[in-house]
């Protein structure tokens, strides 16, 4: 779509040459900006583009793509966003910082890396995430329908300056260890010899990994540990994850490892929940770990779901005796934002008098 110019006034102070204009946007907004290109206004070079706040909404100039991009206060958590799979991808609405569960109708889709190969009932990031813009899954071409995602975004920027994409670790005698401590692991894919790899299971600290599955520590008392199955003989993995910053609201507020014991398959955390530690993973001490469904689907064996919605926050199993929780605790509004570039397809038609001036020669 384009942008419609008009009131416009051109000045000269000294040597350089002003213009002041109108600028409304249309009814679907371009990810990465709409043209506004100074050349044809008579501009051979621009110092700077300057543009007014309104309604809400803030404004960037791309000097090198000659594009505004509009910014808002997106929300810094999104919970089971829908997007239906197309040419086995989708892409999420918002920038995304750290994915918290993906699923379709009562049933888990296990989170990959981006450089995995994708099994049944699996997806991955499409590329590893960049700040600003949309990321995207591509999932197993199994899979097709309707996804619901619940993650994170670029919103919640200290999350994002903490984001630590696919580290590689050589795990030693089946322990392997990340460079940074961590409060959330969004995936660890593991290979045997360079020739096999799998995505893994988590599970609880004090349990045993069988099989295709990971005991994460994040408790250690020198970093945050991986060990996996002996039979697995694991010679390299790589591992997404949220690392503890130093200070701030993460550092704050981390719940690590909390144990909750569960009321008719029931477990509530001590705390609200806002981001989740174990992506797509509902870990239980001395039990099979669950996998993540969307909210009020109907848990099968081993799945449950985590209602982000409640203010309490409810983990609901199909059985459950202790849960194992990892997490950042409080509620949505105490949580330190900025503004992210609005997404694909949002209508700003209400913006038609956007003040811009262009100072230049």
């Amino acid at each position: 779509m384009a942008l419609t110019v008009t009131n416009k006034t051109t000045s000269v102070w000294g040597d350089r040459m002003v213009l002041m204009c109108d600028v409304a946007f249309d009814s679907s907004y371009a990810f990465g900006g709409e043209s506004f290109n100074y050349s044809v206004m008579g501009f051979d070079h621009v110092d700077r583009v300057i543009i007014e706040p309104v309604q809400g909404y803030h404004f960037a100039y791309d000097y090198t793509n000659k594009t505004i991009k509009v910014l808002h206060n997106a929300p810094p958590i999104v919970v089971e966003e829908q997007q239906t799979i197309a040419s086995n991808a989708i892409t999420l609405r918002y920038p995304p910082a750290y994915i918290m569960a993906v699923a379709q109708s009562a049933t888990n889709v296990k989170l990959t890396t981006s450089g995995a190969t994708v099994g049944a009932n699996e997806c991955q990031p499409t590329a590893v995430f960049t700040w600003g813009a949309q990321g995207g899954l591509t999932f197993h071409s199994g899979l097709s329908g309707v996804v619901y995602v619940s993650y994170v975004t670029q919103a919640w920027k200290e999350v994002w300056d903490n984001l630590v994409q696919e580290e590689a670790v050589t795990p030693e005698s089946h322990i392997g260890t990340l460079t940074y401590d961590a409060i959330a692991i969004q995936a660890i894919n593991a290979s045997a010899g360079g020739t096999t790899t799998n995505s893994c299971l988590m599970i609880d600290k004090d349990d045993t990994p069988a099989t295709t599955e990971c005991s994460v520590d994040f408790s250690d008392s020198a970093a945050v540990t991986l060990t996996f199955a002996t039979a697995d003989a694991v010679t390299a993995a790589v591992c997404t994850y949220i690392k503890l910053p130093s200070s701030g609201f993460l550092k704050d507020n981390w719940v690590e490892e909390e144990a909750m014991t569960a009321t008719s398959n029931v477990c509530t955390p001590a705390y609200p929940i806002l981001l989740w530690g174990y992506s797509g993973q509902l870990l239980e001490n001395a039990a099979v770990t669950g996998r993540i469904i969307n909210i009020g689907g109907s848990a099968g064996t081993d799945e449950g779901y985590i209602n982000f919605n409640d203010p309490y926050t409810k983990i609901t199993q199909d059985a459950v005796t202790t849960g194992t929780a990892a997490y950042v605790k409080g509620r949505r509004g105490d949580i330190p934002t900025v503004p992210i570039e609005c997404h694909t397809g949002l209508s700003l038609s209400d913006l038609s008098t956007v003040k811009v001036t262009v100072l230049g020669w």
